[in-house]
């Protein structure tokens, strides 16, 4: 009897419905300042974890209309140089790491900053917190106590349906959620002055970017308003319906459903993990003056009985349908009424492991710039560093105009101090 084939052995691997459902739409992250590594010894490491096998997702050459993807750690598909230093101004490393190709992963090192542009059927944040441990050398990627969760043959998303089945409470509260009525109110603009045009992607297929930073002195204020007026509300649920309330009063026509990202792997043993794509977007009703402790309830009970697992299983059955009956995919509205806004949050960078640190705590900034799912989105990103919070919005300018957007984020420090505050 043969020995059992290794990741490494293995030519391609089977991208799952989720993988390929995220393919070709491009993910970008600007963060700094960093002690950078020298791009020779950036590029050997990413280089060494992309030899481990599949798992580390480095080596692989991602494509939505193919299931079976190459497996080849030696065909360069990841980039990394060097680039000029962004001075005061990190998005600029951006126009060095973004491309129009199909680069599975290009890394741009420039001054104390580093920006990685990738494609997103590779992973979610989980991929890229582990490219920034690796590429800044912090992660040995050839320590084998680091990666055994990501080594394993089962389907993780077999893993987490089964745990959810097995609670009968769980499935009980599913399958009430799916016999509620739709409650999405309609979605009429409430303005002249807000309009919503069709996009022209074929001349810049990259979303425009506005990065804020929102000071540590601002985050502990609004820590302590929520914690005296809305104890065990979360910062996410603030921040989520101050963007509402911001884009609203700045004149973007907002859909009132809002996604929200929950990253799924919270349902697998903690021996098991993925660097794979495993968060799944929900949608929530967050209209201009939600109310963010309901908002919050309504997040919690999501989680709890286990929607995010029955999001993505829901996501791959409908991807696996539209690949077996192309003519039947929904089509697109050609001139939607409102913009859909998706918020996520990669949370506490560098995280809780903290193996590394800023130069400056003040001047830390970790903006994730995604494209947005569809040409009428904007997508806002936050991550908590330094003790202050990293704001970074994605749009295409011929949707949502910037300097609404520019105005939107001005207000939204006060905007979430003032829902901090209120009872």
């Amino acid at each position: 009897m043969g020995r059992p084939r290794s990741d490494t052995d293995r030519a391609a691997i089977r991208a799952s419905p989720i993988d390929r459902h995220h393919s070709r739409r491009r993910s970008a992250l600007v963060f700094g300042p960093v002690a950078t590594p020298a791009v020779p010894d950036a590029a050997d490491r990413l280089a060494a974890l992309a030899a481990r096998g599949a798992w580390s997702r480095i080596g692989l050459r991602p494509s939505p209309e193919s299931s079976r993807w190459p497996l080849d750690p030696a065909a360069e598909g990841h980039v990394v140089r060097t680039a000029v230093d962004p001075g005061d101004d990190p998005l600029r490393l951006l126009d060095e790491v973004r491309t129009r190709g199909d680069e599975p992963l290009r890394v741009a090192i420039g001054g104390d900053h580093v920006a990685i542009d990738f494609d997103h059927g590779l992973g979610d944040a989980r991929l890229m917190h582990t490219v920034v441990d690796v590429a800044l050398g912090v992660a040995d990627p050839t320590d084998d106590r680091l990666w055994h969760r990501y080594r394993h043959r089962l389907p993780p998303l077999a893993v987490a349906s089964a745990r959810i089945a097995a609670d009968p409470r769980r499935l009980v509260a599913l399958a009430r959620l799916t016999r509620r009525p739709d409650r999405t109110p309609p979605r009429p603009l409430s303005s002249s002055t807000r309009t919503v045009v069709q996009p022209d992607v074929s001349v810049s297929r990259r979303p425009r970017a506005h990065a804020l930073r929102i000071p540590s002195d601002t985050v502990a204020a609004v820590r302590s308003a929520r914690d005296e007026h809305r104890p065990g509300v979360t910062l996410y649920a603030l921040t989520t319906a101050a963007l509402v309330d911001v884009l609203d009063t700045a004149g973007v026509a907002l859909d009132p459903v809002v996604t929200a990202p929950f990253d799924a792997r919270a349902y697998l043993p903690e021996d098991r993990s993925t660097l794979a794509n495993f968060s799944a977007g929900l949608a929530f009703e967050v209209a201009p003056g939600t109310d963010p402790t309901r908002l919050h309830h309504e997040l919690t009970e999501a989680a709890r009985i286990g929607r995010p697992v029955a999001n993505l299983v829901a996501t791959e059955a409908k991807t696996r349908l539209a690949a077996m009956f192309p003519s039947h995919r929904p089509a697109a509205p050609t001139s939607p009424s409102s913009v859909h806004l998706l918020h996520s949050s990669v949370g506490h960078i560098p995280g809780s492991e903290d193996r590394w640190r800023w130069l400056d705590d003040e001047r830390a900034q970790v903006l994730a710039v995604a494209d947005p799912p569809t040409p009428y989105g904007i997508t806002v990103t936050t991550a908590m560093v330094g003790g202050g919070m990293s704001v970074a919005t994605a749009y295409f300018d011929a949707v949502v105009p910037g300097d609404a957007v520019d105005t939107a984020m001005n207000l939204l420090p006060l905007r979430m101090l003032e829902l901090a505050s209120m009872t």
